[in-house]
């Protein structure tokens, strides 16, 4: 029971890369208050939990509408995932900063909900679990899901904080483990799907 629910919160949890929003974030939200960091890391969180989450439950009905099969989104997202990884893996940090809207409601949406942390590497790991999982244990994709967004916007409402005591380079380090993660992840879609 445990072991079913952390083998899907922790792949959500890192595909949906808060610990590599980090920066992103203390980057955009640098010029708001503290109240305004916790709405918008709520925001964002709970708005791209909803994507993963409609797409999880609604995404073999749009993969049958386009006729795209099962084996093909395996492949597919298989290999998305794993270029996602290598992109997290070689990357520097994102410079947002020059870049960085005036208001709130601007970054919420995109880029923080869409496409950082509601990427097509969570949609298509929660759709390939929910096709996997059977009756009541679908739940158990829904509460990881949950789980790892009520996790991933307490942890970017901390970020400032977390990047003033331990540093970007341990974020960035961080960020690189969870890489290696996906990594490992990816094959074994790929290879599910061979």
């Amino acid at each position: 029971m445990t072991a079913k629910f952390l083998s899907l919160f922790i792949p959500v949890f890192i595909l949906m890369d808060f610990i590599g929003t980090i920066p992103v974030f203390i980057s955009l939200t640098k010029k708001f208050g503290r109240r305004d960091h916790i709405r918008i890391a709520f925001s964002s969180s709970i708005i791209a939990g909803s994507i993963v989450l409609v797409f999880s439950v609604l995404g073999q009905e749009i993969m049958n509408y386009f006729y795209i099969s099962i084996v093909a989104v395996k492949v597919g997202g298989g290999l998305l995932l794993l270029y996602i990884a290598f992109q997290m893996i070689l990357s520097g940090q994102l410079n947002y900063e020059e870049h960085a809207p005036e208001s709130r409601r601007s970054i919420i949406v995109s880029p923080l909900a869409i496409p950082m942390l509601a990427g097509p590497g969570s949609m298509t790991f929660g759709m390939i679990s929910y096709l996997k999982l059977h009756g009541a244990e679908k739940f158990y994709l829904i509460a990881a899901v949950i789980s790892a967004v009520i996790a991933g916007a307490l942890l970017l409402s901390v970020s400032s904080l977390i990047d003033r005591i331990l540093g970007q380079e341990f974020t960035k380090g961080l960020e690189k483990i969870m890489a290696i993660v996906v990594s490992f992840i990816s094959l074994e879609m790929i290879m599910s799907g061979v």
